[in-house]
């Protein structure tokens, strides 16, 4: 009787076991469901602010070539202040544009792509206070563009650097491309931000 009395009790907690062990790998599987569906939001987001920061700035070049043609052959002795305006808001419209999409990708993360971003912005910013300084001849100006052009580019190269490694699609060309455009050093470091993708 004793030997039944621990059969049924051993089955019982096999039973028992059997059926918590299933409810737990059951559970693991859901979270793990749960943290992959998080990494692919959090992928599809960053992708997406990224992208805005590379639309307001190909809208802010759009602009800004407007500009430079109107300034080209221009007669020194014109007023053009006038003429400007709706270039100056096209532009003006652009870099608010810009304040938002780094606005998202300081939501999105990583804070190193923002600070990209943001230099993206300076670097704008500049060139727009040269287009638009109606003190300087077209030459001058076009002379100093032409270096913040240069800048531009850079910074323009680390950011897709950047959203490459960020979002997987890089590798080894994006951490070089990166890598060159600061001297050596990387402008995202692997590990460097708190990254949960």
């Amino acid at each position: 009787m004793l030997a039944a009395l621990i059969g049924v009790f051993g089955a019982l907690g096999g039973t028992f076991l059997g059926v918590w062990m299933q409810r737990r790998a059951t559970m693991d599987q859901i979270a793990a469901q749960e943290r992959a569906e998080r990494r692919g939001q959090l992928r599809a987001d960053r992708s997406a602010s990224y992208a805005e920061v590379m639309d307001a700035s190909e809208r802010f070049i759009a602009s800004l070539d407007d500009i430079v043609q109107a300034r080209r052959g221009q007669a020194p002795s014109n007023s053009p202040t006038d003429q400007w305006a709706p270039m100056r808001e096209e532009s003006q419209a652009a870099m608010r544009m810009l304040r938002r999409a780094i606005w998202n990708v300081r939501v999105s993360g990583p804070e190193d792509m923002a600070d990209l971003a943001k230099s993206i912005y300076d670097v704008n910013m500049k060139r727009f206070r040269l287009a638009f300084d109606d003190s300087l001849d077209f030459d001058e100006m076009n002379e100093r563009l032409n270096a913040r052009n240069t800048e531009f580019r850079q910074r323009r190269a680390e950011f897709v650097a950047g959203a490459q490694h960020i979002l997987g699609s890089g590798g080894t060309t994006a951490r070089q491309a990166s890598a060159g455009a600061r001297g050596g050093e990387p402008a995202i470091r692997p590990g460097s931000a708190r990254d949960p993708l």
